[in-house]
């Protein structure tokens, strides 16, 4: 009996613990199944998702650029999820508004050098081949009153080529002039004096060659 008993115990025990690990399955797959509120933009999929530099078909985009462990970036998870969801909602009823997205530049360093980000977050709305820097408050109603049109107010630029957006020569010439430019920018830093001395002396050198070359006027002989 005790022998049964036992059998008995851990048959249970047993279904209990299938139970558990079905419901754990059936949670995760809800879970991974939930589609996303604020689209994750890397270097693979953003020019394809959000045409920027074209401006085509896909709409306005307004994208996070951030870094995990900043702490103005922590603050604002909620207001852009928040935003993000409200967008969603009205996009859902007919209305349309831009696709909320971010980009971890942390890991996606390309599109970090694309877009120049030097401060995190750095938010960017990018509408028909322009491109629109926010820098206003970081409040759910601020952010979806710009993101409704209010960044037409604003000043906005053509949205940069990166390396794999540009046509094949001006992709050469950036490669040739990127270290040059770099160079150029260090001598520069080191030895201002000396561009200015080399400056001058190629001036006086330009009119002292000038005096030379030039013809002389003189008095012409009458003939006989």
């Amino acid at each position: 009996r005790h022998i049964m008993q036992t059998k008995l115990v851990l048959a249970v025990c047993a279904l209990l613990a299938l139970s558990q690990a079905v419901s754990s399955e059936e949670a995760v797959v809800d879970i991974g199944s939930k589609p996303e509120t604020v689209k994750v933009l890397t270097n693979e999929n953003f020019e394809h998702l959000t045409q920027a530099s074209t401006g085509a078909t896909t709409g306005d985009w307004f994208v996070k650029f951030y870094a995990p462990w900043c702490g103005h970036c922590k603050r604002l998870v909620q207001p852009w999820e928040e935003l993000a969801q409200q967008l969603k909602e009205e996009r859902a009823n007919g209305e349309a508004h831009a696709v909320i997205a971010k980009v971890d530049v942390t890991v996606e360093k390309y599109l970090g050098e694309r877009f120049e980000i030097r401060g995190f977050p750095t938010l960017l709305m990018f509408s028909k081949g322009k491109m629109y820097k926010y820098e206003g408050a970081r409040t759910t109603e601020a952010l979806a009153a710009y993101a409704k049109g209010g960044f037409k107010d604003g000043e906005s630029v053509p949205v940069p080529l990166g390396e794999n957006e540009m046509p094949l020569p001006q992709k050469l010439m950036k490669k040739v002039m990127k270290p040059l430019e770099k160079d150029m920018k260090q001598i520069w830093k080191l030895h201002k004096l000396a561009f200015f001395v080399a400056g001058g002396g190629f001036f006086f050198l330009g009119l002292l060659m000038g005096c030379c070359l030039a013809p002389r006027g003189g008095k012409k002989e009458k003939k006989a």
